[in-house]
């Protein structure tokens, strides 16, 4: 089997399927190391898939330094806070704050000597038939595989050469965003800050190595497709014109190429093609709104792993027990997640002010049941007891 992409949902498949006895091979564009710079949630499902493959300790040990989520004024001030207990309520369980590097790095740990990895490598052409799919690398080699899983992202190619192009299937939602490691600031080390504008947001966290954070932009935008890298700091400074807080001195500390990308969710009829499969953001992007791309990128891979051998010698029900477990509980989250997004960064002066009241009221403990609606839902979809309902019993 062949598995295009070693992210998050690509390595968790390849893990599953060479535990069901298969010898999955990954291909990787990129070099080896981590790919992701961001800070995700490791929560529901992902921590129970974490759980299962026995990752939960070294992920724990490499958190983010963050005890809190704070919304932040002009002048620094705090205006509402988001702390760990009320959090851990409004998802139903624990949680892990990671950045998205660290868990690629400790997903690629628990595959080395099992999986095949080739980097710098691609899909360039797949041709199926009955019994198999003849795949043509961009370096020009051939090999035929009798299942191909597209884990390779919002912007795969997998999806391209097999559903056509990514316009036709992709809701974009209105935002670019950007990011970058930064300086730690002193007073900001302990709290992931949210500081808002109409129109655009400012992020400011520290990472779990002490001396360097992570500056993140949100911003409101039109204009879509993939940006060229030589265009990306002028495009930032221009969203952020004008803008307060620490953003200037941000802004100033942004690298040539920063990482910088539309938030664009994916929604396609079927995620199955023939022999071809697509798992994580490849079929089903969730954007950052959601806060648990990654859990459910590595749910999918857990679950179609498990189909494909619960189905074996038949591919086509696999990926279709896949699909209908998976499917309703992406589609219901990409709905939530477009509405936060909306409430997250308003598009006027008097939307902010709106927001300031309103978060100020559901921050609380009597507001949890309002929270897991519009945000912390994250209930696992695996089968079998979880790690969630394990740390509730206790």
């Amino acid at each position: 089997m062949l598995v295009s992409g070693a992210g998050v949902a690509g390595l968790t498949c390849a893990y599953w399927l060479h535990e069901a006895g298969h010898t999955p091979v990954v291909v990787e564009r990129a070099a080896a190391g981590p790919l992701g710079g961001y800070g995700i949630d490791l929560s529901g499902s992902g921590y129970d898939v974490a759980g299962r493959m026995g990752i939960l300790d070294r992920l724990a040990a490499r958190q983010l330094r963050v005890d809190s989520v704070a919304l932040v004024d002009g002048a620094d001030r705090i205006t509402a806070r988001l702390d760990r207990p009320l959090a851990e309520k409004m998802l139903r369980g624990p949680y892990l704050g990671l950045m998205h590097s660290t868990l690629e790095e400790v997903l690629a740990g628990a595959v080395e000597d099992r999986v095949e990895i080739r980097h710098r490598q691609r899909i360039a052409a797949l041709r199926q038939n009955d019994d198999d799919v003849l795949v043509t690398f961009a370096d020009g080699t051939r090999q035929r595989f009798d299942v191909v899983v597209g884990a390779d992202g919002v912007h795969s190619d997998t999806r391209e050469l097999v559903f056509g192009p990514e316009p036709r299937w992709a809701r974009q939602l209105g935002f670019s965003m950007a990011c970058y490691p930064v300086p730690d600031v002193a007073g900001r080390t302990d709290v992931r800050a949210h500081f808002t504008e109409p129109g655009r947001q400012t992020v400011l966290y520290p990472t779990d190595t002490v001396g360097t954070s992570v500056a993140l932009f949100l911003y409101r935008s039109q204009r879509h497709g993939r940006i060229p890298r030589a265009e990306r700091v002028a495009r930032l400074r221009a969203a952020y014109q004008g803008a307060g807080w620490y953003t200037p001195e941000l802004l100033a500390q942004a690298p040539d190429e920063p990482f910088m990308d539309d938030l664009t969710q994916i929604e396609l009829p079927r995620w199955h093609r023939g022999r071809v499969v697509l798992i994580g953001d490849a079929c089903g992007a969730l954007t950052l709104g959601s806060a648990q791309g990654a859990s459910v990128a590595m749910a999918g891979g857990y679950l179609l792993a498990t189909a494909l051998a619960a189905h074996p010698g038949a591919h086509t029900d696999a990926f279709a027990a896949y699909e209908a477990r998976v499917r309703p509980f992406v589609a219901e989250r990409q709905r939530r997640a477009r509405s936060f997004t909306r409430g997250l960064v308003p598009a006027t002066r008097a939307g902010r002010g709106i927001q300031r009241v309103f978060t100020r009221l559901v921050l609380r403990d009597a507001a949890v049941p309002l929270l897991r609606f519009g945000f912390g839902d994250v209930s696992s979809i695996l089968p079998g007891p979880s790690h969630h309902s394990k740390e509730r019993q206790r």
